[in-house]
């Protein structure tokens, strides 16, 4: 019975019903976990970018001269000074972060989050160089090789400085480039005298970022962790991804509920069957199951062929987004668009065991109808 209920030998239009619910909840299903597939990716992509080039996985605050045991996990340690700075160029002037970094800070994972311009022409010049972003250079006015005036802040003293920018940088996120510029290490040295706010950037393999940062804090060091340093920015995209989810269990909890609308069509339209199934010693028990039998194997055949074509449809969304960002549509200019797909696991069993779950409770509420349906009554339907 279950198979002819699933279109098994059964009419073209038991066929037909059967393919277009199959077909509509996949569809559903592949849309929720194509869009979170697509929060969760953005939101570690955006997350990287902060940990690469804005503060690295975790910070060491300590002096210079610092000299750290080999440690696992440990990828890369560079001494970097930040400060704050006033950019002036003939036409505008901003607030920047001035980050100082030694010339093998640009390391193969940094770069991989970059995208720098071509140098052509760069005249000689004793002026210090800076690294701008596009973002900013385009608010500013400026291109490769023109001059910028800096006035650097510090918490115990101002110093101004012309520079001339050595190169332009694009990292893909305008919220992260809009304020970041990078120097020579030396330069704040120099102008700071030594008085300069300096710390340890320490790039760890992410899955030992608290074991690392556990063991230094031991060792007695001061340390911190990107999100520490950025708290804002981790709690925003914390909050996005769990709203996220939570709006995708919603829309689960109300297929769920259509899924139950299945069940009803098939009691309804089964009626004189089911009166004449009890006329002949079938128990309530035995029809009721028969009926939650289809229709929870078409919903786990529709979660798992809609995850697996969500997934596929996320895994080849690169070429998508690498067209969307050459386009530079405005409205999409504060997004990251360059980013790596991740899978999270978790996410995607907690929208199917939502909707699993309500589809069999609201299919064995529906199924209440199967007991007021008279055995005498399949007299009447004909």
């Amino acid at each position: 019975m279950v198979s002819r209920k699933l279109g098994y030998r059964g009419s073209r239009a038991a066929k037909k019903r059967i393919l277009f619910n199959v077909l509509l909840i996949s569809l559903v299903v592949a849309s929720l976990v194509f869009a979170q597939i697509f929060v969760v990716s953005m939101s570690r992509g955006i997350a990287d970018k902060y940990a690469l080039l804005g503060n690295g996985h975790l910070q060491l605050h300590e002096k210079p001269g610092l000299e750290l045991a080999p440690i696992e996990g440990l990828l890369d340690t560079q001494l970097v000074a930040q400060s704050f700075a006033l950019i002036y160029s003939p036409k505008a002037n901003k607030m920047v972060r001035l980050k100082g970094v030694g010339p093998s800070y640009f390391n193969a994972m940094r770069l991989s989050q970059l995208t720098m311009g071509e140098q052509e022409n760069i005249e000689t010049t004793n002026l210090p160089q800076i690294l701008l972003s596009t973002t900013l250079a385009e608010s500013l006015g400026v291109g490769i090789s023109d001059r910028v005036a800096l006035m650097l802040v510090n918490q115990s003293s101002i110093r101004p400085q012309l520079c001339v920018i050595r190169n332009l940088y694009d990292s893909g996120y305008q919220e992260l480039d809009a304020n970041l510029v990078f120097c020579d290490y030396d330069l704040m040295h120099r102008l700071f005298a030594g008085k300069e706010e300096t710390y340890y950037e320490l790039l760890v393999e992410q899955t030992l970022t608290e074991t690392i940062k556990q063991h230094l804090a031991l060792e007695g060091y001061m340390v911190t962790s990107w999100d520490e340093e950025n708290y804002s920015v981790s709690t925003n995209l914390n909050t996005s991804r769990q709203a996220v989810l939570g709006v995708m269990m919603v829309v689960a909890i109300l297929c769920g509920y259509f899924i139950s609308e299945l069940s009803r069509e098939l009691v309804e339209d089964d009626k004189h069957k089911i009166a004449m199934l009890t006329l002949l010693g079938a128990r309530k028990v035995f029809i009721r199951n028969v009926y939650f039998s289809t229709v929870m194997l078409v919903t786990l055949i529709s979660v798992i062929a809609g995850t697996v074509l969500g997934i596929v449809l996320a895994s080849n969304l690169g070429p998508i987004l690498a067209y969307v960002a050459e386009k530079s549509i405005p409205s999409l200019s504060y997004y990251l668009l360059d980013f790596s797909i991740v899978i999270p696991p978790k996410d995607i069993l907690t929208i199917i065991l939502v909707l699993v779950g309500v589809s069999m409770a609201s299919v064995q509420w529906s199924l209440r109808r199967v007991k007021v349906i008279e055995p005498l009554s399949c007299t009447h339907f004909d």
